[in-house]
């Protein structure tokens, strides 16, 4: 194996936001609801599985792409990879593939609060990486060494934190439990859906 070193943090943006772009196509069954969502201003309602199914997508596509090459299409296309943390040589285990994206998804309670957790170490691991004992490295050295960014990284656990819990309460609270169903339009930001169809004429 090619010597490994600490990936770029801007790499693993960039990755995040090349997945980000591709994991779109997962969403195509449910084409037909966020065009209404999006483009209509009828109340949109799905039942809490499919609201589920919506939600675990992204443990999906990661999962698939660990399994297959121990790396996202954004972490391949920027020379990134997954590896076991005591023995990167090694492939990946089936569970750690799968405990990844799963504790990614604690995101909806502390957003991106759990992945700036890694400011704080020297090889950019964060929680996803703790619990399932991998790491991300490139094959590239770094044009210089790792620093901890202590004041950086509390001022985005805190506030991305307090912003995570402050969205998945509100998010939890619009679930219609006893008619098993959510209106998918009462937990987007109204922002999000301000497409003036008028501007410019």
């Amino acid at each position: 194996m090619d010597q490994i070193y600490v990936p770029s943090t801007w790499r693993r943006l960039g990755a995040n936001f090349i997945d980000q772009v591709l994991s779109l196509l997962m969403y195509l069954p449910f084409g037909g609801v966020f065009f209404k969502l999006f483009f209509t201003e009828e109340d949109v309602f799905i039942s809490i599985f499919q609201l589920i199914i919506l939600f675990f997508i992204p443990v999906i596509y990661d999962f698939i792409f660990l399994v297959l090459m121990q790396a996202t299409p954004g972490k391949w296309m920027l020379g990134l990879k997954v590896v076991p943390r005591e023995n990167p040589v090694q492939p990946l285990e089936v569970a750690q593939c799968l405990l990844r994206p799963l504790t990614g998804r604690l995101s909806f309670f502390f957003g991106w609060a759990i992945y700036a957790l890694a400011f704080f170490r020297y090889d950019r691991t964060h929680l996803c990486d703790w619990v399932a004992e991998t790491r991300v490295v490139q094959f590239q050295p770094r044009p210089e060494r790792t620093r901890l960014r202590w004041f950086l990284g509390l001022l985005f656990v805190i506030s991305y934190a307090y912003e995570g819990l402050v969205s998945s309460s509100h998010m939890l609270q619009q679930v219609q439990w006893a008619n098993n169903q959510v209106n998918l339009r009462a937990l987007v930001p109204e922002s999000a859906m301000d497409v003036d169809f008028d501007e410019g004429e």
